[in-house]
This record gives structure tokens, sequence and C-alpha cells, in this order.
């Protein structure tokens, strides 16, 4: 069975309706940088679509017999990402979102190192 890390961290994934204090335990993601509205964005779109690709390419290189040391199959899980606007506190709203600068990210198993990416 695949490694779920929706499963495996209900609290993070899934988190409770009411705000709670929680230690998030260290993390691999691979991440694109960017800025621009997500929704008319080449750029937005290339960068997930390179997120997504990589990330299935490492599960299933147990299919080529290219497995990296340490593998174990995995689910590939939501995107993630961090969002801010352009001029920071001084920006009026999020309305203008050609304003946006992001960091979208996938999580991978730690078994993915900077050799593997």
């Amino acid at each position: 069975m695949a490694y779920d890390f929706k499963k495996e961290f209900k609290s993070l994934y899934a988190p409770a309706a009411r705000p709670t204090l929680m230690d998030v335990p260290e993390m691999t993601f691979v991440m694109a940088d960017g800025q621009g509205d997500p929704n008319t964005s080449a750029e937005y779109t290339n960068a997930v679509g390179a997120l997504y690709g990589f990330s299935y390419t490492v599960k299933m290189s147990k299919m080529g017999g290219n497995t990296p040391d340490g593998y174990f199959d995995f689910v590939v899980p939501p995107l993630e990402g961090l969002w801010s606007v352009e001029g920071g506190k001084s920006a009026p709203t999020f309305i203008d979102k050609s304003r946006f600068k992001w960091t979208s990210m996938l999580r991978v198993p730690d078994f993915v190192t900077e050799d593997i990416f």
C-alpha cells in the first residue's frame, strides 16, 4: 500500500474546525517560485506542471529500474502554496491578482535528495 501523507498527517492536511497550535515536523518539498495571476499566468501553469511531472517521475521510477535509494511507494500529495502580494502591507487588497507572488510546493518523501532532483 502506498504511503499517503494526508492519512499519516491528518492534523496538517485536514485540520480541526477550531484554530490550534501544532508542531509541524521538518518536511521535504519540491517548490517553484513565481509571480502573477495563477488563473491566467503561463508561468504558474508551467510551474505546477513541472512540480507534478517531477513528483510522478519519482513515484514511477520503480517501473524503470532507476529506483532511488530508500524508495517507497507514495501517493503524490495535494499542491500547497505560499502567497503574498507585491508591496507587502502597503498593497491595498488582494483583488489585483497580477501582483501575487507565489511559491507552489509538493511534498515528497525524504529519499528525494538534491541529487535526485
